[in-house]
């Protein structure tokens, strides 16, 4: 199995202004604001190979 994480094309600032607004706009905590702006931030693929006998 593979885990491949890299940092989509977006830019930083745009996601960051985002993330900070996201709490001030809805009821949702800084706290849980922070994962959702990583996952927002990064492309997560997980690979899973087959093993050749």
């Amino acid at each position: 199995m593979t885990i491949d994480i890299s940092l989509r094309e977006l830019p930083f600032l745009t996601i960051s202004a985002g993330e900070a607004a996201l709490p001030a706009w809805t009821d949702v905590p800084p706290t849980a604001a922070l994962p959702v702006a990583v996952l927002v931030a990064a492309q997560i693929r997980i690979r899973r190979q087959a093993r050749r006998a």
